[in-house]
């Protein structure tokens, strides 16, 4: 009896598991809000500490991916710069909610897959991922979206938990490997930061 509870324990732990990670790519009813707004606490800290390493030029044009409700988006948004900011996510009820905060218009949110972006190329100065990257399906298609939507050396950031590179890209966890990676789609290497919990990245489209 007593290992047959143990099984539906189990059993229950990895539909709860499966069900928490389809939440976190695309959030989606009432659990997806919840988290989302969960995930303001978690990870605005982490957008803070990013993009104090990142120096925004005023008038850039930033691409913010996987923004969720938009908080993120709009932390970029109200820095001392005059940023025109599109915020994007695969997912239908993280943008009702982001619009939901932009009630006056500031941010250009839109439904979009990372994977086939309806955006004009190199018309951005800077793209954001934060606490994202690690759940694209086809990480080459994205890297190569991206580097078709960002101006001649223009920058893409990604920051994010270690733990999370660590489970969904462990051929990526070393830094040297990220560096490879990224510079066969014609990315250098910036500047990179950690802490214990956080790894943040930043490249430079070269041509």
């Amino acid at each position: 009896m007593l290992i047959l509870i143990g099984i539906i324990i189990l059993l229950l732990l990895i539909l709860l598991f499966k069900m928490l990670l389809q939440q976190s790519k695309k959030p989606a009813g009432f659990i997806g809000i919840l988290m989302m707004r969960l995930w303001n606490k978690t990870y605005l800290p982490l957008v803070k500490w990013t993009m104090d390493f990142i120096e925004v030029d005023n008038y850039s044009t930033i691409l913010d991916i996987g923004v969720g409700n938009g908080a993120s988006s709009f932390y970029l948004f109200n820095q001392d710069k005059t940023l025109s900011i599109t915020g994007i996510d695969i997912s239908k009820a993280a943008i009702l909610e982001a619009h939901k905060r932009n009630q006056q218009q500031l941010i250009q949110f839109e439904i979009m897959d990372i994977h086939a972006l309806t955006l004009d190329s190199e018309s951005f100065d800077l793209v954001t991922a934060f606490q994202t990257h690690f759940h694209w399906h086809d990480l080459d298609q994205a890297i190569k979206e991206i580097h078709r939507v960002l101006k001649e050396k223009g920058i893409v950031v990604f920051a994010c938990e270690k733990t999370k590179i660590q489970y969904f890209l462990p051929n990526l966890k070393k830094s040297v490997d990220f560096q490879t990676y990224m510079a066969n789609f014609g990315f250098s290497l910036i500047e990179q930061h950690a802490t214990n919990q956080w790894i943040f990245y930043s490249f430079k489209k070269l041509k």
